[in-house]
């Protein structure tokens, strides 16, 4: 049955379309406003507060794609009603304790998985869009997610074992390890194991589930991407590797940008203490080299720029190009390299955290202050274009919408400028470490660095 005229579905689409109004995303109003009115739940998003409201609005109108979600999903919209500052830890200590569906029925435990994903993204958006929270809380809730879709996918993998193995652990790597995940990234993981090779298969298998459960579309799409190519040896190397086996690679044969990626390994699911313990014995021997660690490093940086960043006439590479986010977690985990890992210092190893441990506080605040607004942008970009896009066309239709979710009323001429100007940033503070051979280049100007 179609709403009264005038009545409180009606009102919802008349508020959508004020909270647009005015900004690049009005057009979208016109075709989302009588969605809006007819879909379940609009009632109630209609008593919203103003933050939460426009964050959806927002929210909606940047991505047909997951508005049409929304707009399906029968109780999402009364949930965003209900979004408040503190939602992000009580959901994410929600998703902590919570075990998730009954994985006897794979089909249903599949979508719950891929629904649970959606909707939380999608409710983080809106706090994000909204003002509600700032951006680096929404990405450790979106990590935490992240994390909670893994462990009951771990857990349901285990299930193909007659007796499940505890000693599989998943670790996160990279933005996931650092817990700085954004919209759309892909899971990077590593599997390792405590058994013997006797154990090694079905160890693998669990992993392969595991993978399957999260990658495999189903009605209600994919989970996440999973890269596991950070294991040792890359795709060339077993997918599951021993706890001994990983200490004596990571300690004796492998890469320098192995061990850079190392820097931001953390265990998530499965066997976390062992895990933790070779861990710190990997660290003990492999941080901390010296200040003779950065010219491989610097070669590293211009072997990716050379190989793997386009034309930058066809847009601004916001991770791989000079000055883009790799500055900033090459100076990160290459300041590890250098000095060591400080636990103390350092719990979570984000690509912030590590950096002030190494750097000190004031002298990382600059590249980091770069490196959080590239992220933020970042960020919009993957929700506009609704897949893990690294690449900025500034002639693509949807700058305008894409400047306006990262500051309200910011033009595209303007959020450009603000890009070079990050991007240069961080370029400096590159070259002012690289040319001096330590990352104490930066610390030097902070009286409480190391």
């Amino acid at each position: 049955m179609r709403p009264a005229v005038g009545g409180p579905t009606s009102a919802v689409a008349a508020r959508l379309r004020r909270a647009l109004a005015g900004t690049p995303l009005a057009a979208a109003a016109d075709a989302l406003a009588p969605q809006l009115a007819e879909a379940p739940g609009a009632d109630a998003l209609a008593a919203a507060p103003d933050a939460v409201f426009s964050g959806f609005a927002r929210a909606a109108a940047a991505s047909p794609e997951q508005a049409r979600f929304a707009l399906r999903r029968r109780s999402l919209l009364a949930r965003a009603a209900e979004l408040d500052p503190g939602w992000l830890a009580r959901r994410a200590a929600a998703l902590e304790t919570d075990a998730g569906a009954d994985p006897t029925d794979l089909e249903s435990f599949l979508d719950g998985l891929r629904l649970l994903r959606r909707e939380d993204m999608f409710l983080a958006a809106c706090v994000d869009f909204g003002g509600v929270a700032p951006f680096e809380e929404v990405s450790g809730f979106l990590s935490s997610l992240a994390e909670a879709v893994a462990r009951r996918a771990l857990q349901a993998a285990s299930r193909s074992l007659p007796e499940p193995d505890p000693e599989l652990a998943v670790v996160a790597m990279g933005k996931l390890g650092g817990r700085e995940f954004t919209y759309h990234s892909d899971l990077d993981l590593i599997f390792l194991h405590g058994g013997g090779v006797e154990a090694v298969p079905g160890a693998s298998r669990v992993a392969q589930r595991l993978i399957s459960y999260v990658t495999t579309m189903t009605g209600a799409g994919m989970a996440y991407a999973v890269d596991s190519r950070l294991r040792p040896s890359g795709k060339q190397g077993m997918l599951v590797t021993s706890f001994d086996g990983f200490i004596a690679y990571q300690s004796e044969n492998a890469a320098t940008w192995e061990s850079l990626a190392l820097v931001r390994a953390r265990p998530i699911a499965g066997a976390v203490a062992p895990t933790e313990a070779a861990l710190d014995r990997i660290h003990a021997r492999v941080f901390g080299r010296g200040p003779g660690v950065w010219p491989e490093i610097a070669d590293m940086r211009r072997r990716v720029e050379r190989e793997r960043t386009a034309d930058e006439a066809r847009g601004v590479e916001l991770k791989l190009g000079p000055g883009g986010l790799m500055d900033a977690e090459f100076l990160a985990e290459g300041g590890v390299l250098e000095l060591g890992r400080d636990r103390a210092r350092a719990p979570l190893p984000s690509v912030p955290a590590l950096l002030r441990a190494t750097a000190g506080e004031a002298a990382a605040a600059a590249p980091l202050a770069h490196y959080a607004f590239l992220r933020r942008v970042e960020g919009r970009l993957r929700w506009c274009a609704g897949r893990a896009e690294e690449r900025l066309d500034p002639s693509h239709a949807r700058l305008e919408a894409m400047a306006e979710l990262v500051e309200p009323g910011l033009a595209p001429a303007a959020l450009l400028e603000r890009i070079a100007a990050a991007r240069a940033g961080l370029r400096a503070a590159w070259n002012e470490v690289v040319t001096a051979g330590t990352i104490r280049a930066l610390a030097a100007a902070d009286p409480g660095g190391r």
